[in-house]
């Protein structure tokens, strides 16, 4: 079989999780890893036993594919620049730190035929849990992503870096557009808030509240939402899950999907070879960057 060259743009932490997972697919060979500090990506490719780079040009003509894990504002220029290349690309979250870039990446990747699929791993909790199987459209979600003082992430606003999951995810349930949105910045400056919430009403009436933060005393990480006939609660920290819909969800949602980067990793391969449509795509990515653009600028103290 001959198997998918994929390499992996970043050399973090993030970049040696993707890394982990290009690994453990046996249809995939790790060909290199890129960052721009030499010594960073000499150190990982040491440790996953493949070749560093320190340019992307001279990674790009050597893989099929590549799994972009640099630094968020990175995003947008890294994937296009695999894209022009005519590379198929896995985008951690946010697919890019611009509406207008988001765009572009998926106007390019519809030209060029190439998979283009985003890091929202979230979803495939909400999957193994039953919620994208529910017909019915929530009235209201509300979700709290709050972690302790960090600097990862912090080339971006906490929106770009942590809210956006839950945009995207609250997106899918409501199927439905913001028709306002309000927020406020709770820390950190104003152009890029390390806390903040945000209300965001929908054309079809639904509303959701939305709280992020990297500068909390604690961590929070809960979802509630609410339909018609009833409630569900999830507090992933304590591991609850309450729930009173009747709609039979999987309350052992995390024996169902224990590794949600590993089956994102296998869906784009599986992508790639033409046996899956993009599972989570570039298209939905961007509408999330769009929705977090609008949560930043609508954004006062």
């Amino acid at each position: 079989m001959t198997k998918v060259k994929i390499g992996v743009a970043g050399a973090g932490v993030f970049g040696n999780n993707h890394s982990n997972k290009v690994k453990g697919d046996n249809r995939a060979e790790l060909v290199g890893i890129f960052d721009l500090d030499l010594n960073r990506a000499q150190e990982l490719a040491a440790k996953h036993d493949c070749q560093a780079f320190g340019s992307l040009d001279e990674l790009l003509p050597l893989v099929d594919a590549l799994v972009v894990a640099t630094p968020a504002s990175a995003h947008g220029g890294v994937a296009l620049a695999a894209l022009e290349a005519g590379k198929h690309c896995l985008v951690e979250k946010p697919l890019s730190a611009t509406p207008e870039s988001a765009d572009n990446l998926v106007a390019i990747a519809t030209s060029k035929k190439l998979v283009l699929q985003a890091g929202h791993q979230e979803r495939y909790i909400f999957k193994a849990m039953g919620l994208l199987d529910v017909k019915d459209v929530p009235k209201y979600f509300e979700a709290y992503r709050i972690g302790l003082p960090s600097q990862r992430g912090a080339d971006v606003s906490a929106t770009f870096d942590l809210m956006v999951h839950d945009i995207d995810l609250a997106g899918l349930l409501f199927h439905s557009e913001p028709e306002s949105i309000k927020s406020d910045c709770l820390a950190g400056p104003i152009n890029r808030p390390d806390a903040i919430i945000a209300e965001i009403t929908y054309k079809n009436g639904g509303k959701a509240k939305l709280m992020a933060s990297r500068a909390a005393d604690e961590r929070k990480r809960t979802t509630l939402i609410e339909y018609e006939n009833g409630k569900i609660e999830i507090d992933y920290i304590a591991r609850t899950f309450n729930d009173t819909t009747g709609f039979g969800l999987h309350q052992d949602f995390a024996e169902r999907i224990k590794d949600p980067m590993q089956q994102a990793t296998s869906d784009f391969i599986s992508a790639i070879l033409g046996e899956i449509p993009v599972q989570v795509s570039g298209v939905d990515a961007a509408k999330a960057v769009k929705i977090a653009r609008l949560v930043d600028d609508a954004c006062h103290k």
